[in-house]
């Protein structure tokens, strides 16, 4: 969000820049049949906006500008909602909530749904009185600015001139100290949707990747465990005159034919858990995009990947057998292949002991992130938005719903934890570090400090028997760190650098933001208009109840205004959402990695015990037990394990610290997740070796020894 004056100055200033809109999304109650409900999809726009993008207009005459406030425009989605069609809807009237009335000017498609920038409606900026009042702030982030640059634009170029622009022009010699900037980075608009998330889609091709060289290496190792099984056939087809080439040919072709039906399975079950993933990654993806020219070619290109990485080792391996050697019986003699099925076990068990481990720092940091302390107490707080809505009624439902059975305590205010504050310039009282600053702020009342049990470490809270208080500012620790100030209190703050008020207060830092960041500045003042906030703190019990009086008071004060509540504790873990999703979506991912690392180990250890048939019998004969024999059987297989842990806990450790570093607030990676991944990893091992151990060892010795 920038200043409202930027847009006029790119393209005033700038020849590169051929226009400029803004923007800012918002909401608004609407008549839909009988009910009024909350429409959060609209888009407040300039005239200039219809110019930066590229709309695709459905019905309407001319050219779409919203000369108006009474003029809106719909996407067909919201037309065939409102109105049963998408045709025809064009002079349609759609009521607000305070009687007045939109009239349709026209249908657009909506954007893509990959696209960051989504909306139902568009309505003319100038609803939004506040950003008018702007128009020559450079201090107050306001609104979003998109502009489109000509075609021999540079972006960075831009970028350079026109910070040597604000710094001459906007921001003074007194605002450029320390941390103390102006600055308005570029982001072009395609890196707006992917690039926020591209480290998360990174880690999980990357663990897609893995998953799909895991399953390469279970078919690579059985088909090189079974070459004493095919040897007799390979030196057959040999002595017959078959060539090498094409013994590589025939084995190439079976991995093909197992890859292209595995493909086909793959497609089939992921069309069919799409719907399932979506839930759990909250995305709305779909096969449609197999009809894409590109797709396909990624398929025949992983089709092509796939059978040459499967194929290449039994192909090389099986077709360098010598005739006489394998007809003589000489080829089971040899140990090079064991060693590299053992390396192919050991490299398997090192990925899936590295996802579990990954799995568990996650969850780990999830809990630690739910746990923190935020400096205030979420529990039992119940948030009412869009409180404007209540008009005139505003303060007499205020009043009223604290004498409700149940409600302790009742606030309002500009913004609540979780939200996205706003910044304006303030000009502190000197000596400070700054004549003037950026600072976050919000408008709150007297209660609000108690409502949320924040701490107050010197001074008092807002009075409103104090006349003064009503220009009176709380401000946070940082905040005085960063103005400069041991002793805040008593001191004064201009706001806008027109309304200067005292400091009466210095609350503790409370995480009013995510815990991705820092705790920033804030600045409390008290409401000096209606706040669109109203926050409740209730009774333990009886929830429905309570829910029930709150919700019959707002229908009685606001009967056209949609109520709309929600609890402060789930907006809080809302703000966590990308890495709960990580979490399900790691999990999940662990393991079906270990599922197929186990898979492998079964039919290898099933492979590995049927060639030491005999030798079981003849130690069963001899007298060895059987705890004996599965311990024997088992060693190997376990030391493989054990030595897959040292590879993967390094590896581990690098990638997940660096994840970590994502957040303001994380944790210490404690030696126990490392200890707990691998008794995991052995344990899943071990059972997965015992069932054919057991199951060898159990046997009747005399049929293994006649086995032969």
């Amino acid at each position: 969000m920038v200043p409202v004056p930027l847009a006029e100055t790119l393209e005033r200033e700038f020849p590169e820049v051929e226009r400029a809109t803004q923007l800012y999304p918002g909401s608004m109650s609407l008549q839909s049949g009988e009910d009024y409900v909350r429409e959060k999809g609209i888009l407040f726009v300039d005239e200039d906006f219809f110019d930066v993008f590229s709309i695709q207009v459905v019905e309407g005459e001319g050219e779409i500008k919203l000369p108006d406030l009474a003029s809106i425009v719909v996407t067909t989605e919201t037309a065939e909602r409102y109105f049963g069609r998408s045709e025809g809807v064009v002079g349609k009237e759609i009521r607000r909530n305070d009687g007045k009335i939109f009239v349709v000017q026209g249908v657009v498609e909506p954007f893509p749904s990959q696209s960051h920038l989504e909306f139902d409606f568009l309505a003319s900026l100038k609803h939004l009185k506040s950003l008018e009042r702007r128009k020559t702030q450079w201090g107050s982030a306001s609104c979003y600015t998109y502009f489109l640059l000509n075609e021999n634009a540079n972006p960075q170029d831009l970028d350079q001139k026109l910070a040597t622009y604000i710094d001459e022009n906007v921001a003074d010699d007194d605002f450029k100290v320390g941390n103390n900037y102006t600055s308005f980075p570029f982001q072009a608009i395609t890196d707006i949707h992917l690039k926020p998330n591209l480290s998360y889609l990174w880690i999980f091709g990357i663990i897609a990747f893995f998953i799909l060289i895991l399953a390469c290496v279970n078919f690579i190792n059985l088909a090189t465990a079974r070459a004493i099984t095919r040897a007799r056939e390979i030196g057959l087809r040999k002595v017959m005159g078959s060539k090498r080439g094409q013994l590589i040919g025939q084995f190439f072709g079976e991995a093909f034919v197992f890859v292209m039906i595995a493909v086909i399975l793959a497609v089939l079950v992921a069309d069919l858990l799409l719907p399932q993933f979506n839930v759990l990654a909250d995305k709305s993806l779909s096969l449609n995009f197999l009809n894409t020219p590109f797709i396909w070619l990624l398929l025949a290109g992983l089709v092509v990947f796939t059978t040459f990485l499967t194929g290449v080792f039994p192909a090389t391996i099986l077709s360098s057998f010598v005739p006489v050697k394998v007809l003589k019986g000489e080829i089971s003699k040899s140990r090079s292949g064991s060693r590299f099925r053992k390396g192919l076990v050991l490299m398997q068990f090192s990925v899936s002991a590295a996802l579990i481990i990954g799995t568990l720092i996650v969850r780990n940091q999830l809990n630690f992130l739910q746990d923190h302390d935020l400096g205030f107490d979420q529990e039992q707080v119940l948030t009412l938005r869009k409180a404007t809505g209540l008009g005139n009624n505003f303060y007499p439902f205020l009043n009223q719903i604290r004498n409700l059975p149940g409600v302790k305590q009742a606030s309002a205010a500009q913004y609540l934890p979780g939200d996205e504050y706003d910044s304006t310039i303030f000009l502190p009282e000197q000596p400070a570090n700054f004549k003037e600053t950026s600072l976050t702020y919000s408008h709150v009342d007297e209660n609000f400090v108690d409502l949320l049990k924040l701490e107050i470490i010197a001074g008092r809270n807002f009075d409103l028997d104090i006349k003064t208080d009503s220009m009176a500012y709380l401000i946070n620790e940082t905040a005085a760190k960063r103005l400069g100030w041991e002793e805040p209190v008593g001191r004064k703050l201009s706001y806008g650098g027109y309304q200067e008020g005292q400091i009466i207060g210095l609350v503790k830092d409370f995480n009013f933001s995510s815990l991705h960041e820092e705790v920033s500045p804030i600045i409390l003042r008290m409401n000096n208009w209606k706040p669109s906030n109203i926050a409740l703190r209730l009774e333990p019990g009886s929830m429905q109840e309570k829910l029930a009086a709150i919700q019959g008071l707002w229908k009685e004060m606001a009967p056209n205004v949609p109520f709309e509540f929600d609890f402060m504790d789930d907006e809080i873990d809302a703000m966590y959402q990308r890495e709960q999703r990580m979490s399900s979506i790691f999990t999940l991912f662990a393991g079906l990695a270990i599922f197929i690392a186990c898979m492998g180990l079964l039919g290898l250890s099933s492979f590995m015990i049927t060639q030491r048939t005999k030798e079981i019998g003849i130690r069963k004969v001899l007298g060895a037990s059987v705890s004996s024999i599965v311990q024997l059987l088992s060693k190997d297989f376990l030391q493989l394990v054990f030595f897959s842990l040292l590879i993967a806990i390094p590896l581990a450790w690098y990638f997940m610290s660096n994840w970590l570093t994502d957040f303001a607030y994380r944790i210490t990676i404690h030696w126990s997740v490392f200890v707990l991944a691998g008794l995991v990893a052995l344990g899943v091992a071990m059972l997965t070796i015992s069932i054919q151990s057991v199951r060898a060892a159990l046997a009747n010795p005399v049929d293994a020894i006649r086995s032969e």
